[in-house]
């Protein structure tokens, strides 16, 4: 009888992940990964944001604490991290990436590489094993003993050098105050305000619709610093303003506080979704004859479309509840409003009947 090993029947779930991560990352050189069960102290790595001249812009381990679960799992010094728990560090700054690291809890897979990791071909004649020398051999002149079957085989075997660590070129962290805001990523800007007016219109809030650690930029106005700054734009979220971060707790007047400072700079984080996600919501208004719906539209600045003002209170519009203040109009009883200018809108919600059907979108949070 004759057995044969399929090592993917015996793989362990963890084994297979690894191999998707070499895969996802077939790129890179000595792609691995590393299970480390973090501890109270972290993980005992330390990183720094830099370029390689093979594996590019990244995020590389820069120390070690010594006896840390990181280094007796095979991290070293100049490995590339190339994701945490599956999730991309690829294109990710400093800050974003230390984020990533500092939410981990428990086990944490780390993906990592060896940018200076040499192939076998480019080893060094002295340490390369020679073909045909017995490795059993007592020396010149010494008289020769057969190799043993595993010594014939271990010489036979191609050997792979380990890791040598090499320093990597360290390349500063853009200027926050002229980084350009990159999509899908974590970005940190800085805005020189001189304590002017922001001019700025936000969303989100523990009390409002959209209830996320992100306060959400409805609309820009002119002339105010950060219309004059020119790199936010509509939809874009903001997660942190000079060292607050923003909290699904907060209040949507807190959260406008939070934000809304005169000072004479301004740190934030900021996540531009590309594309932007929405949330739709489709309801059923009914009004008595000769009232109102409550609904007052705004023609944006700086975005197509008309989206709800604040609901007149006692309305339908706004006792029904599942629309609010910021919301896009889409369709008004099946006709598409969604590029429509406010006079068009209005002229359309001036033929509803006594029962209109409105469908509206909103920002979704990213977190």
């Amino acid at each position: 009888m004759c057995w044969f090993y399929n090592p993917e029947l015996y793989a362990t779930p963890h084994h297979r992940k690894g191999q998707k991560s070499e895969d996802r990352f077939a790129g890179y050189k000595g792609v691995r990964d590393i299970t480390i069960k973090k501890g109270p102290s972290g993980l005992g790595i330390m990183i720094i944001e830099g370029r390689h001249t093979e594996a590019g812009r990244g995020i590389f381990v820069s120390d070690l604490q010594e006896g840390s679960a990181a280094e007796q799992g095979g991290l070293q010094i100049g490995d590339m991290l190339l994701a945490v728990n599956r999730d991309s560090l690829l294109n990710c700054s400093y800050d974003a990436a230390a984020a990533k690291l500092k939410q981990t809890e428990g086990v944490v897979v780390l993906t990592v590489c060896t940018p200076n990791l040499k192939e076998p071909g480019e080893e060094s004649p002295a340490t390369a094993t020679t073909p045909g020398t017995p490795s059993g051999a007592d020396g010149p002149g010494g008289a020769s003993r057969p190799a043993s079957r595993a010594a014939q085989n271990d010489a036979s075997r191609p050997h792979t050098p380990r890791p040598v660590p090499s320093p990597v070129k360290v390349e500063p962290p853009p200027d926050p105050s002229t980084a350009p805001i990159i999509p899908n990523v974590d970005t940190v800007i800085e805005i020189n305000s001189a304590n002017e007016v922001l001019g700025v219109l936000l969303l989100g809030g523990s009390d409002t619709l959209i209830n996320g650690a992100s306060a959400i930029i409805l609309d820009i106005y002119k002339n105010g610093a950060i219309a004059k700054d020119g790199r936010l734009k509509v939809g874009d979220q903001i997660l942190e303003c000079n060292g607050v971060a923003i909290t699904k707790e907060m209040a949507h007047e807190r959260v406008c506080l939070t934000i809304k400072q005169k000072t004479a700079k301004l740190k934030l984080t900021v996540h531009r979704q590309e594309p932007l996600k929405y949330e739709e919501v489709e309801i059923d208004l009914t009004r008595k004859a000769g009232k109102a719906l409550g609904l007052t539209c705004v023609a944006p600045v700086q975005a197509p479309g008309v989206y709800l003002g604040q609901l007149l209170p006692g309305t339908p519009a706004e006792l029904d509840g599942r629309i609010q203040r910021g919301d896009f109009i889409i369709t008004v009883d099946g006709k598409d409003v969604s590029s429509a200018d406010l006079l068009g809108v209005a002229a359309v919600l001036k033929l509803c009947g006594n029962k209109t059907t409105i469908k509206v979108k909103r920002f979704k949070t990213v977190r």
